[in-house]
């Protein structure tokens, strides 16, 4: 699906670069890792259902038998599984050289892999944002200075730092996201490396800044504003490291490793159970306190990442037939478009309701009491959020990927 090698934040690697032959061999070896399409597109698609729940309150509950209303209620968080997938598919290569001898990527092709996988979508939708909604529509009041204040900081994705640009922004809200993705891509290099010399320092390392800035937070939440806190790049840290360390883990348990059937049986047990475990988490968010979701973000955000972790390798390690669950066709397509489908569909899924777009009976609110509207707005704004970001995947961030590129690389 990916020919490019961009193992980024919405595909992962389809190669890496030998340097020399293997020196061990292993059915688990593969470079491409399908199961990873189907977690990365499913946390996506819950994320898009957060916002279309936020904006519709449209309720995932069938009578007294059926009762979803955990997951998109608590959607938000599965942002922590995107970031996680980022340093763990960004590290595998890495991993591959520390266990196999591979060719360690050079850092200037991972920056231009970089920039071929995110800027030319996103920069494309800031722009059709700014010059198509927020100027025509004056969502700036006519305040050039402001918004500048909100573009140029989205330009350096350096937006998530500042007030103007991340919760008061007019240029898409999810886009903090990218931000913090990319100060990651800055310094992953070194992290690399330094991971590849000193594993567990800097492992450690990179979980204690991201455990002490949460502390931090979590501690003066009663005197700060967490919204502009709670997705602070340096809380991440953790999670990255997360990340990184279970590339490693994972490329060091396919060494010389045959297939098992009670270790894949085992495995699809862990995976399931990991399942459970996020969602008696959720519930446990939701029993942290009105307005105190944010808190349980901070104080968890570790915790949540070692579960996500535990689910990834252990579905990477399941049964073929749990495995194909995740690794199909069309999880394949959903996980190639996924990157741009999570940059457009909350800002298409808020202009459609501003617009009045579908239509509902009543007056301003009456949208909270027409059902039937919710269900045509629920609908209609998963299917453009779908179709655009299948011509932003196809038709933007793929031709210009390869004039970026050049030469198609192994």
């Amino acid at each position: 699906m990916n020919d490019l090698n961009l193992e980024a934040v919405g595909s992962q690697p389809r190669g890496f670069a030998t340097g020399q032959a293997k020196q061990a061999t292993s059915p688990y070896e593969a470079k491409y890792i399908g199961v990873l399409d189907g977690i990365r597109a499913v946390a996506v698609l819950v994320i898009v259902w957060f916002h279309l729940w936020q904006q519709s309150w449209l309720q995932p509950v069938v009578g007294e038998v059926i009762n979803l209303d955990w997951l998109p209620r608590h959607g938000a968080i599965m942002v922590d599984m995107m970031i996680l997938l980022s340093g763990f598919c960004l590290f595998l290569p890495y991993a591959r050289h520390m266990v196999y001898g591979d060719k360690n990527p050079s850092a200037g092709t991972f920056y231009r892999k970089r920039i071929a996988r995110i800027m030319p979508s996103y920069y494309l939708i800031i722009l059709v944002t700014l010059l198509c909604f927020a100027l025509p529509l004056g969502e700036y009041g006519g305040d050039m200075g402001a918004m500048f204040k909100d573009l140029l900081p989205h330009l350096l994705f350096v937006h998530n730092w500042f007030e103007a640009s991340n919760q008061a922004t007019h240029l898409n809200g999810v886009l903090w996201t990218v931000g913090v993705i990319m100060q990651f891509y800055i310094v992953f290099p070194l992290l690399a490396k330094a991971f590849q010399k000193k594993p567990w320092i800097t492992y450690w390392s990179m979980t204690a800044v991201g455990l002490l800035v949460s502390l931090l937070i979590s501690k003066n939440h009663m005197s700060i504003d967490m919204g502009k806190y709670v997705n602070n790049t340096l809380t991440f840290a953790a999670v990255y490291a997360n990340g990184m360390m279970g590339a490693y883990i994972y490329v060091s348990m396919t060494k010389n490793k045959e297939k098992n059937k009670g270790a894949a049986i085992l495995a699809t047990f862990t995976s399931v159970a990991m399942i459970w475990l996020y969602k008696i988490m959720c519930d446990h968010r939701g029993g942290y306190g009105n307005g105190m979701e944010q808190k349980w973000q901070v104080d968890y955000r570790y915790l949540l990442s070692l579960v996500f972790l535990i689910f990834i390798i252990s579905t990477i390690f399941a049964c073929d037939w749990y495995k194909k669950i995740w690794d199909n066709r069309g999880m394949k397509f959903l996980a190639a478009i996924s990157f741009n489908l999570y940059m457009v569909h909350q800002y298409i899924a808020v202009k459609l309701k501003e617009f009045k777009i579908p239509s509902w009976q009543g007056g301003n609110d009456g949208w909270m009491t027409d059902h039937g509207w919710a269900w045509g707005y629920f609908i209609l704004s998963l299917a453009i959020s779908l179709i655009v970001a299948t011509l932003l995947t196809f038709f933007v961030e793929k031709p210009l990927a390869k004039l970026i590129l050049g030469k198609k690389e192994d």
